[in-house]
Protein backbone atom coordinates (compact mmCIF):
# COMPACT_ATOMS: atom_id res chain seq x y z
CA UNK A 1 0.00 0.00 0.00
CA UNK A 2 2.61 2.19 0.83
CA UNK A 3 5.64 3.03 -1.12
CA UNK A 4 9.33 2.69 0.76
CA UNK A 5 10.74 6.30 0.95
CA UNK A 6 13.37 8.21 3.27
CA UNK A 7 12.30 10.35 5.36
CA UNK A 8 13.92 13.74 4.69
CA UNK A 9 12.88 16.26 7.66
CA UNK A 10 14.97 19.03 6.04
CA UNK A 11 12.89 18.63 3.24
CA UNK A 12 9.53 18.26 4.78
CA UNK A 13 10.40 21.58 6.67
CA UNK A 14 11.22 23.64 3.49
CA UNK A 15 7.52 22.15 1.52
CA UNK A 16 5.90 23.05 4.98
CA UNK A 17 7.46 27.01 4.60
CA UNK A 18 6.79 27.17 0.92
CA UNK A 19 2.98 26.20 1.96
CA UNK A 20 2.22 28.01 5.01
CA UNK A 21 4.85 29.99 5.86
CA UNK A 22 5.65 27.85 8.66
CA UNK A 23 8.60 25.59 9.35
CA UNK A 24 7.95 22.01 11.92
CA UNK A 25 9.15 21.90 15.39
CA UNK A 26 10.31 18.31 15.65
CA UNK A 27 10.52 18.24 19.40
CA UNK A 28 7.33 20.09 20.27
CA UNK A 29 4.82 17.11 20.75
CA UNK A 30 7.30 15.65 22.87
CA UNK A 31 7.69 18.68 24.89
CA UNK A 32 3.93 19.43 25.32
CA UNK A 33 2.96 15.40 25.34
CA UNK A 34 6.01 14.03 26.88
CA UNK A 35 7.10 11.95 24.74
CA UNK A 36 7.05 7.84 25.12
CA UNK A 37 7.00 8.37 29.17
CA UNK A 38 3.29 8.28 30.14
CA UNK A 39 3.95 6.51 33.29
CA UNK A 40 2.50 10.12 34.92
CA UNK A 41 -0.89 9.46 32.97
CA UNK A 42 -3.95 9.32 34.60
CA UNK A 43 -7.74 8.59 34.05
CA UNK A 44 -7.15 7.10 30.86
CA UNK A 45 -8.23 3.74 28.92
CA UNK A 46 -6.61 2.40 25.75
CA UNK A 47 -8.69 0.30 23.96
CA UNK A 48 -6.86 -2.18 21.44
CA UNK A 49 -9.26 -3.60 18.98
CA UNK A 50 -6.84 -6.53 17.44
CA UNK A 51 -8.79 -6.34 14.21
CA UNK A 52 -7.17 -2.75 13.89
CA UNK A 53 -4.08 -2.27 11.84
CA UNK A 54 -2.77 0.29 14.28
CA UNK A 55 -3.02 -1.85 17.42
CA UNK A 56 0.59 -2.49 17.30
CA UNK A 57 1.61 1.14 17.83
CA UNK A 58 -1.04 1.24 20.85
CA UNK A 59 -0.38 1.07 24.44
CA UNK A 60 -1.16 -2.63 25.22
CA UNK A 61 -0.25 -2.45 29.02
CA UNK A 62 -1.36 -0.50 31.93
CA UNK A 63 1.00 2.03 33.17
CA UNK A 64 -1.03 3.03 36.44
CA UNK A 65 -3.27 2.32 38.88
CA UNK A 66 -5.99 4.78 36.49
CA UNK A 67 -4.36 4.07 33.41
CA UNK A 68 -5.45 1.19 31.74
CA UNK A 69 -5.20 -0.83 28.73
CA UNK A 70 -8.09 -3.35 27.27
CA UNK A 71 -7.41 -6.09 24.91
CA UNK A 72 -10.50 -6.37 22.34
CA UNK A 73 -10.03 -9.41 20.33
CA UNK A 74 -13.07 -8.79 17.78
CA UNK A 75 -12.46 -5.49 18.19
CA UNK A 76 -11.96 -2.88 15.16
CA UNK A 77 -11.27 0.54 14.75
CA UNK A 78 -13.26 2.78 17.76
CA UNK A 79 -15.95 -0.08 17.60
CA UNK A 80 -16.07 -0.44 21.43
CA UNK A 81 -16.88 3.97 20.90
CA UNK A 82 -19.93 3.56 18.98
CA UNK A 83 -23.22 3.28 19.77
CA UNK A 84 -24.47 -0.22 20.60
CA UNK A 85 -25.71 -2.66 18.14
CA UNK A 86 -27.18 -6.30 18.68
CA UNK A 87 -24.61 -7.85 16.45
CA UNK A 88 -21.68 -6.64 18.44
CA UNK A 89 -19.43 -9.20 19.82
CA UNK A 90 -19.07 -9.94 23.50
CA UNK A 91 -15.25 -8.72 23.95
CA UNK A 92 -16.68 -5.63 22.37
CA UNK A 93 -19.64 -5.21 24.77
CA UNK A 94 -17.50 -5.92 27.82
CA UNK A 95 -15.21 -3.05 26.48
CA UNK A 96 -17.79 -0.98 26.95
CA UNK A 97 -18.94 -1.97 30.23
CA UNK A 98 -15.07 -1.18 31.65
CA UNK A 99 -15.16 2.26 29.81
CA UNK A 100 -18.41 3.43 31.77
CA UNK A 101 -17.26 1.49 35.38
CA UNK A 102 -13.81 3.51 35.12
CA UNK A 103 -15.24 6.91 33.97
CA UNK A 104 -18.03 6.67 37.15
CA UNK A 105 -14.94 5.55 39.57
CA UNK A 106 -13.07 8.99 38.30
CA UNK A 107 -16.08 11.02 38.57
CA UNK A 108 -16.74 9.73 42.17
CA UNK A 109 -13.35 10.13 43.18
CA UNK A 110 -13.43 13.14 42.38
CA UNK A 111 -15.93 14.82 44.01
CA UNK A 112 -14.55 12.89 46.74
CA UNK A 113 -11.56 14.84 46.48
CA UNK A 114 -10.96 17.76 49.28
CA UNK A 115 -11.02 21.69 47.03
CA UNK A 116 -7.83 22.87 46.29
CA UNK A 117 -6.68 26.85 46.44
CA UNK A 118 -5.13 28.13 43.86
Amino acid sequence: MFEPSVWDFAKFSEECYDTWKVKPDPYRAILMYGGKDISTATNIVFSNGLLDPWTSGGVLSSVSPTTYAIIIPEGAHHLDLRGKNPNDPVSVQKARLFHKNRIRAWIRNFHLLPPTTN
